[in-house]
């Protein structure tokens, strides 16, 4: 048991809908199965209460009697607290003073606010992340992205193609445009038979009388405890743009999207351009019954479900609370901390640095800590170091101190915005404090525009280098591995971090 303690603040209902909830039970599900203490606070309507209550009934629920009191309440709740994590759009009091490490979920610039971590799992959001400088660490992208236990309960599972397309239609608690009708009386147009289920916690009139009039079967039910499992069992789902998106991503349900709030815009128009989903439109949602009818090609065939299902499994690994809560637990006990020392810098390596970085690999210290721990003969080393210098996704960098070589840095391109570091500090220049400032050699000069993931993959027992990296920001990315490897990641998110 860690004995740490997390409050975690968001709201929920029928009104605000459940997106924001359905993450922080996850959130605390992970914390809580990693040995913390959680509990939520918020304003939580008697539905989305029953919701909580259902879904995680020892999980702890405190509600504000009124704003100004519930406010207060909030922080005196923090104060005992060792992470709060915010998940919300609405104003909260300043809570810098607390002293508790302050989390912060925002969603393009909705819910942006000054915090030691700021994370922002929709797609590409590494890219427009709102106000990068008001957090010193960041989790950007589609791996931050919350995903929940059920969701990863069903993603290795294998199901067989229905004999007749089954189709999910989910839009939230809030729908403003009553969406869910328009949706189900729309798939008239498709001529083959289809089986729909509707999830509508309200059992709202428009959606009943669609459904009873609809040339398909139709099933409309009210909140499901456990979405994930049927969802599983559809081909498609037609859902809006909000946090559910991910959970069908990591099982691999294909989707087609309806953006029904502001707050959908971007990542509807990220997920839609980069072929993940059918885009069904943006409000006021003209020509929303032609798009519908254009599904009838895709769950006609199961080939192209089954090609969808893949690459969305691909995209969404469903470790982003992992990410999180593991964030947590490193922050509170190292947080970054900028170093660079005058005279440390960094140029490109040459031919005539072969014999040093020859020495230097062969190393027994530098081999041992290394995936691959055998000693190097001249000739491969020679072959590797004209290859090296020659690769445009690789930099081979030489490390000085006031002219004098120290160490060395290698780069090497893993995508479009990932680079990986591999850093050796020279044995005679061991234990001299230069580590840091090394690194931060290295980094200033990957001059690749952001936004740049850096990561650094080291071996569990190499303390020192797992220390130097944590130091710098670098945040847990992935698991050990079976080789006892873990890797490291930071984001440079702006040309001018903080």
């Amino acid at each position: 048991m860690s004995g740490r303690r997390v409050l975690l603040h968001c709201n929920a209902g029928v009104e605000a809908g459940m997106g924001h909830l359905m993450r922080t039970l996850t959130i605390a599900r992970t914390a809580r199965d990693r040995g913390w203490q959680a509990s939520v606070f918020g304003d939580v309507d008697e539905v989305g209460a029953d919701i909580l209550r259902r879904m995680d009934p020892e999980l702890e629920l405190f509600t504000p009697d009124g704003a100004a009191a519930g406010l207060d309440d909030f922080a005196a709740l923090g104060r005992d607290a060792d992470v709060i994590h915010l998940d919300t759009y609405r104003e909260v009091p300043d809570l810098s003073a607390l002293g508790p490490l302050l989390s912060n979920m925002q969603d393009g610039p909705f819910g942006v606010r000054d915090a030691d971590l700021a994370i922002d799992g929709n797609l590409a959001s590494e890219r427009t992340f709102a106000s990068p400088e008001r957090s010193r660490s960041h989790l950007a992208g589609i791996d931050a992205a919350v995903v929940r236990a059920q969701v990863l309960a069903r993603r290795d599972v294998t199901r067989t193609p229905s004999a007749t397309p089954r189709v999910l239609i989910v839009m939230g608690g809030t729908d403003p445009h009553g969406v869910t009708a328009r949706v189900v009386s729309a798939f008239d147009r498709i001529a083959s038979r289809v089986e729909i289920t509707v999830i509508d916690p309200r059992r709202r009139p428009d959606v009943l009388s669609a459904a009873k009039a609809s040339r398909h079967a139709v099933e409309v039910l009210g909140f499901v405890d456990d979405l994930p499992a049927l969802a599983a069992s559809h081909d498609l789902a037609v859902t809006a743009a909000g946090t559910s998106v991910w959970d069908f991503a990591c099982m691999g349900v294909p989707m087609a999207l309806v953006c029904v709030a502001d707050n959908q815009r971007a990542g509807y128009r990220q997920v839609v351009g980069q072929g993940l989903a059918v885009g069904l439109g943006e409000p006021p949602h003209e020509g929303f019954e032609e798009r519908i009818a254009s599904l009838a090609d895709l769950l006609a065939s199961p080939a192209s479900l089954a090609e969808t299902a893949a690459e969305l499994k691909r995209t969404v690994d469903g470790l982003g609370s992992w990410r999180i809560v593991a964030s947590w637990e490193q922050l509170l006990t190292t947080r970054p901390s900028l170093v660079s020392r005058p005279g440390v810098v960094a140029r490109a390596a040459t031919v005539d640095d072969g014999p040093r970085l020859f020495e230097w690999r062969n190393d027994p210290g530098v081999r041992h800590n290394s995936r691959s721990r055998g000693e190097l003969d001249w000739g491969s080393h020679s072959d590797w170091l004209a290859r090296s210098l020659q690769n445009p996704d690789r930099r081979l960098l030489i490390i000085e101190s006031d002219g004098v070589p120290v160490a060395t840095c290698r780069w090497d391109r893993r995508s479009a915005d990932e680079w990986e570091i591999s850093i050796t500090v020279a044995p005679e220049s061991r234990g001299r404090g230069l580590a840091a400032s090394v690194l931060d050699a290295a980094e200033r000069s990957l001059t690749a525009r952001p936004p740049v993931r850096m990561v650094a993959t080291v071996h569990r027992d190499n303390t020192a280098s797992r220390r130097l990296f944590e130091r710098a920001g670098y945040l847990p990315h992935l698991p050990t591995d079976d080789a006892g490897f873990v890797t490291l990641a930071r984001w440079r998110l702006t040309s001018a971090e903080v």
